[in-house]
């Protein structure tokens, strides 16, 4: 007796399966999870990913305000090579010299490479720089990834309902949302997001270096801190909702209950190293 192959076997019954029509999107949600033993598992979590997509806010996908790597409009190419090399970013935004928190473009790293031959050449990145596309905070994931194939854009500014800039959407964010986690060479979280070790210039077991973008809740988790997460995700991100725009960031103070937060390393609007000393 002739038996039939699997994958024969499963086309034939998904078809059977298929053949009463879901009228909701929860119906259709539940079709597809039932489906299981015709789909491979991560057929299935894709189309569970685009199926969620439309449910998807763009805030709860973008890179917040206070993880972004930018640049300033006025910014030199000397000055900002280093920001170029170490976040290891194709795309960056551009932050207005004039307004502080609005993006007035969109530069490629690799439109600067003509000039990295003489250094000495002075660049004005605004005349590089490519109009920045703008999506509010309440759009839906599946919109701007409409939006961004058709603008053939890879990058899209997150504004809030007052028009200033809370963050920035990347195509593989929303993709990600689809397949999952889409890890490259230079991704390392364990590293960069979540890096907290004892001082070594202090022998007090109550201090603490901690990158920037450690996660707060992280930050709980490891040090039994308590510090909320509703408004800033970030350590760097919670002393920036402290000190506000101030002009020189590096070596700044900041006490928190009982901590006290020393920012160690930082640029003009970005902190990288912190010192954190439970008092």
């Amino acid at each position: 007796m002739h038996e039939e192959s699997g994958p024969s076997w499963g086309m034939r019954g998904l078809r059977k399966w298929l053949r009463t029509a879901p009228e909701t999107r929860d119906e259709l949600l539940r079709l597809v999870q039932d489906s299981r033993r015709f789909l491979e598992p991560d057929t299935v979590a894709m189309l569970e990913g685009v199926l969620d997509l439309p449910a998807t806010k763009v805030r709860e996908v973008m890179t917040p305000r206070t993880a972004m790597v930018s640049l300033q409009e006025d910014d030199q190419l000397l000055d900002i090579l280093h920001v170029l090399i170490e976040s290891a970013h194709s795309r960056f935004p551009v932050f207005s010299s004039d307004q502080p928190d609005n993006v007035v473009g969109i530069l490629l790293a690799k439109d600067l490479l003509p000039f990295l031959k003489d250094q000495l050449v002075r660049v004005d990145i605004r005349t590089l720089m490519r109009q920045p596309l703008f999506v509010p905070e309440s759009a839906r994931s599946d919109q701007v990834l409409r939006m961004l194939k058709n603008t053939q854009t890879h990058i899209a500014i997150v504004i809030d309902e007052y028009g200033t800039t809370s963050g920035l959407v990347t195509l593989e964010d929303i993709l990600e949302e689809i397949v999952g986690e889409i890890e490259d060479e230079h991704d390392n979280a364990d590293e960069e997001a979540q890096f907290i070790i004892p001082d070594p210039e202090h022998s007090a077991a109550n201090s603490w270096i901690v990158q920037a973008l450690t996660p707060i809740e992280h930050f709980n988790n490891i040090l039994n801190a308590d510090f909320s997460d509703d408004e800033v995700e970030t350590v760097g991100g919670l002393l920036l909702q402290e000190i506000g725009l101030v002009s020189d960031l590096q070596g700044q103070t900041v006490e928190l209950g009982k901590w006290q937060f020393t920012i160690m390393e930082a640029d003009a609007r970005t902190i990288h190293l912190i010192r954190a000393v439970h008092q």
